[in-house]
């Protein structure tokens, strides 16, 4: 039977530092294409995505035409910057050093290059040169939710490692101007980017309080690959999805609360819940059958910060730290992502020792 435990240390954010109006990302969007088929719609769904983005490059440079060899070194680079920064700001607040991680764990589906984040952390911070390292980029907006089940079955073999938990998105990259499906301007309208760390150990670390993981849960709805793409031009790397995507919760609802009331006998108490959109996220609460309060934390970052991708769920997680649940409080991190690939966490706070 397994016993050990894992628990999740307040995460470190390296959020981007060009704060955007999202009504200028959306006035420009319009003003640019002029002759849109659909620009009344375009209009509607685009004024109802307000707030701020935010972007590790200026506005100006996400939105100018780059080739596509300049727009991945622009991306690794920044995120490894930004990576190396959150990474050391997680240790510090776990308490602990380079010397002390026993694995690394790295998830960026637009961070791709050969070798990977991982090895360049490695060198960089540095770690142990026989550290674990477990490199994902694939998972996209489910990715911090994964990485979290990874580094918690990593300790159940290994529990006297301490796990690094990096997760990074540069997603205004993926910024084309070509693109013009109502989809893509919601996309453009919605991206931000984030760097995050945390630590993951076999026991609480730090002085903040921390998550334990209870039960963890990973579902891939069969034969929806064409939902969520990352696919590439003659410009670049870009996103693409289909309408079919708004039904991916309705189809998970089943499973998901299958595996709640088979693990949870009282109400979910917090949310740390991938944003993937207001109307994604409104039909999880409906799934949920959850409050406002519930779902707050993802609605404010969404409203400030935009869809970051995988890393979402720690800025999620950084606000509840700021404002946390009662001692033993259940909650539930959810991420969703291509595939359609579901990772979700049943977690228990805990109080920092007294």
């Amino acid at each position: 039977m397994k016993t050990t435990k894992a628990y999740v240390s307040r995460p470190a954010l390296i959020l981007g530092e060009h704060v955007v109006d999202a009504d200028r990302v959306r006035d420009d969007i319009l003003a640019w294409n002029p002759d849109h088929p659909e620009l009344d719609l375009a209009r509607k769904v685009l004024t109802n995505l307000p707030g701020t983005r935010r972007y590790l490059r200026p506005y100006e440079e996400i939105v100018a035409e780059r080739s596509p060899t300049q727009r991945k070194d622009d991306v690794f680079d920044a995120i490894l910057e930004a990576a190396q920064q959150a990474a050391r700001a997680a240790m510090d607040l776990a308490d602990i050093t380079p010397a002390d991680i026993g694995c690394i764990i790295t998830t960026s589906s637009t961070g791709d290059r050969m070798p990977g984040l991982d090895v360049h952390l490695q060198n960089t911070l540095p770690l142990r040169p026989d550290i674990r390292r477990r490199p994902m980029t694939q998972l996209a907006c489910a990715g911090g939710a994964q990485a979290l089940i990874m580094a918690e079955e990593h300790l159940a073999r290994y529990p006297d490692d301490n796990v690094l938990v990096v997760a990074g998105e540069f997603l205004s990259s993926l910024y084309q101007q070509s693109l013009l499906s109502i989809e893509d301007l919601i996309y453009k309208a919605l991206w931000g980017d984030l760097v995050a760390a945390t630590v993951v150990s076999a026991r609480p670390l730090g002085p903040d309080g921390c998550l334990r993981i209870d039960h963890t849960l990973e579902y891939v709805i069969p034969h929806t690959t064409d939902r969520y793409r990352k696919e590439t031009d003659k410009r670049g790397d870009y996103f693409s999805s289909t309408r079919a995507s708004l039904r991916s919760v309705t189809n998970l609802a089943p499973v998901l609360l299958k595996w709640l009331d088979e693990n949870t006998d009282t109400p979910l108490d917090f949310g740390i819940l991938h944003p993937g959109g207001p109307r994604i996220l409104a039909k999880l609460a409906t799934v949920l059958d959850v409050d406002e309060e519930f779902t707050k934390h993802s609605r404010d970052v969404l409203a400030e910060e935009g869809n970051l991708g995988g890393p979402t769920i720690f800025s999620v997680l950084e606000r509840t730290y700021r404002t946390p649940p009662a001692d033993g409080g259940r909650g539930l991190v959810f991420g969703l992502g291509p595939g359609v690939a579901l990772g979700a966490l049943l977690v228990t706070w805990n109080d920092p020792p007294a």
